[in-house]
């Protein structure tokens, strides 16, 4: 893993410059303060994204989940990079690019391969990023963790490979339906109250939600309870599923 050095506090938390600034409340300098705190508990200090689990293993599928690995790092760059989009309207000022180059550049993923992993479902992977967190920072409470690093991983199979790499090369381009990927978590759906049920799962769109989630969980209780929503009946498989920006984000 490369190393990153503190966050400078006039890019995370600048002073207003007038009373209608926008630049302090902008989402990329909410999410550079939440990287800025680092308890020593751990070595990832100082950057974001997820440790993927690969799960599928079919031959000549290295170069294809090499790829997706590598489309997924494009789609969260652009995520960073959201608010640049809009023009500025006349006499408005260009917003300060430094935090998005900020934010984009701390991105850096971990991949987990073993093809012993062939086939493995939610569980199995909830078992194997458990096993995980346990070996990278000081034993503590499941939901007393630094980060979403440690909150939440990915999990590739082969639908998840396919998809992904579906995404056009450049995000500006239209997209079509929104592409999911699995989101494991380390909780249990009984620790939430709902008995029988298993690992807590997520199927988040990789265009937004998945990144923006991954900021909100500073409040998981609100993410998980009021903007994940549950398939009923039979098509329902126990996911929550994220789309869009969770409003927890917005400060």
């Amino acid at each position: 893993m490369p190393t990153f050095d503190p966050i400078d506090k006039a890019i995370s938390n600048p002073s207003p410059r007038h009373p209608k600034d926008p630049e302090p409340k902008r989402f990329v300098r909410h999410h550079l303060r939440l990287l800025a705190s680092h308890d020593g508990s751990h070595s990832y200090p100082y950057c974001w994204s997820f440790t993927i689990f690969r799960t599928a293993y079919a031959p000549g599928s290295d170069a294809a989940f090499a790829r997706a690995v590598e489309r997924l790092g494009v789609s969260a760059r652009s995520y960073a990079y959201g608010d640049l989009v809009r023009r500025p309207k006349p006499n408005e000022e260009p917003l300060d690019t430094r935090p998005n180059e900020e934010l984009a550049g701390r991105y850096v993923s971990e991949v987990v391969e073993d093809p012993e992993m062939e086939g493995f479902g939610v569980e199995e992977v909830g078992r194997r990023f458990d096993a995980w967190v346990a070996g990278k920072i000081e034993a503590r409470d499941g939901r007393d963790v630094p980060n979403s690093r440690f909150r939440l991983c990915l999990m590739m199979d082969q639908k998840g490979i396919d998809d992904v790499l579906s995404l056009p090369e450049d995000p500006r381009e239209a997209w079509g339906d929104d592409v999911w990927i699995k989101v494991v978590t380390n909780e249990r759906w009984e620790e939430r109250g709902c008995p029988g049920q298993k690992r807590l799962w997520l199927r988040a769109d990789v265009r937004h939600a998945v990144w923006s989630t991954w900021f909100a969980l500073e409040d998981p209780d609100f993410l998980y309870e009021y903007v994940g929503w549950t398939a009923e009946g039979e098509d329902g498989d126990g996911a929550l599923n994220f789309w869009g920006s969770p409003p927890a984000i917005h400060m």
